[in-house]
């Protein structure tokens, strides 16, 4: 069994399982350039992410601490319980919290920082789904060629040259000028363009990398006694399709890493903000309690401070919330998950090559959509209070 999300044989010994057992079209899933390739972007991606991710976790962190400020001021006084040394205290404090307010607006506010960060990671992973993507979909397109070259090593090394000089314009076209072709998958008016918003007959074909594979992917598929159709088939459903749905089935589990999985993330962030909210409410009830009853051990003001405090670190937590939109991935990932095995039921229960490469052309559409959906939610996602 290949790992989940590995269409790409990134790891040797995937590599060496899909030599064994796709012999004959190894070829053509075997693509050196464009893992290599995949493997250096992908590296800057993830380090891209993280940077945003810090960087947003920084901005709400500071503006926390801003607010935290004169709160805070009541417990001060409360235990020093000299006057000149609270207020001194108090003053540095507060010189600390107008430092972090301003941190706050100019990374989260502004953008100066997290902005730019969050941009690089998203230009990085749409280079890096789009390649995932121009594979298979390549492949798909080209499967009366493959069948055609199998068994001559001189119509392999044909189709392997052919393949890298569409790759090469691929990374000309697209991969090199990233910046410009962002934005046609983060404006609105481009995402309805590009086949997520219509539903006429063009946006069905919208999904192609290059317009031309759809007119080869809708040729008649030549005989094939041999079964190399059946070979390259069975390497799509394991690679490819297989991959998707272990892929999406990790994603929407709650066993794994709290940054990765938006079910994990809903059930943490809510519990910490009911936990939160909690406080501030028995904290308020307790300051109104002291001040009908009064305590002459208890501070009124204290315990009122303990409820500003919970309060704005639930905002807080909120924020975080906001910045990672847990709901709207986890939508997104069950309507994609959803997608994804109704294809993989059409490819099981079709009995002809052609239905089967119809499920994959299917897969390939969804893919898409569900890409320019995260583009779309982190691109306008935002860790500010």
């Amino acid at each position: 069994m290949f790992r989940f999300n590995d269409e790409l044989l990134l790891s040797e010994s995937d590599r060496d399982l899909a030599k064994k057992r796709y012999p004959r079209v190894f070829f053509a899933i075997n693509h050196p350039a464009l893992r290599d390739e995949f493997q250096r972007v992908d590296k800057l991606a993830n380090a891209a992410k993280k940077r945003s991710r810090l960087i947003g976790c920084l901005t709400l962190a500071f503006a926390v601490a801003s607010l935290l400020t004169f709160p805070l001021e009541p417990l001060i006084a409360s235990v020093s319980g000299n006057a000149l040394t609270s207020i001194s205290l108090f003053k540095a404090i507060a010189i600390i919290g107008a430092v972090c307010g301003v941190l706050a607006i100019i990374f989260g506010n502004i953008g100066l920082a997290f902005g730019q960060a969050k941009r690089r990671w998203l230009q990085m992973r749409l280079k890096t789904e789009r390649m995932r993507q121009w594979q298979a979909q390549y492949i798909t397109a080209h499967m009366a060629d493959i069948v055609t070259a199998a068994g001559s090593e001189a119509a392999i090394a044909d189709y392997v040259e052919t393949r890298g000089l569409a790759f090469e314009r691929f990374k000309r076209s697209f991969l090199d000028q990233i910046s410009s072709e962002y934005t046609k998958y983060t404006h609105r008016e481009a995402v309805g363009h590009m086949g997520q918003t219509v539903v006429d007959k063009a946006g069905e074909k919208a999904f192609w990398i290059d317009p031309a594979w759809a007119r080869a992917a809708a040729r008649k598929l030549p005989p094939d006694p041999e079964g190399i159709l059946d070979e390259i088939l069975s390497a799509c459903e394991e690679t490819r399709l297989l991959g998707q749905v272990q892929y999406t089935n990790y994603i929407l589990s709650s066993e794994g890493s709290f940054w990765s999985l938006p079910r994990k993330q809903i059930s943490i962030l809510g519990n910490v903000m009911f936990a939160l909210v909690l406080m501030a409410f028995l904290s308020n009830f307790f300051a109104l309690l002291v001040a009908i009853w009064p305590v002459q051990a208890i501070n009124q003001t204290v315990a009122a401070s303990f409820a500003i405090i919970f309060a704005i670190l639930a905002v807080g937590t909120r924020s975080v919330e906001e910045g990672l939109h847990p709901q709207r991935e986890l939508a997104r990932m069950e309507l994609y998950a959803a997608q994804v095995n109704t294809a993989r039921q059409q490819f099981i229960s079709s009995n002809s090559p052609a239905r089967k490469t119809d499920a994959l052309k299917s897969l390939e559409k969804a893919s898409t959509d569900e890409m320019i959906e995260f583009l779309d939610a982190n691109e306008h996602a935002r860790f500010v209070l």
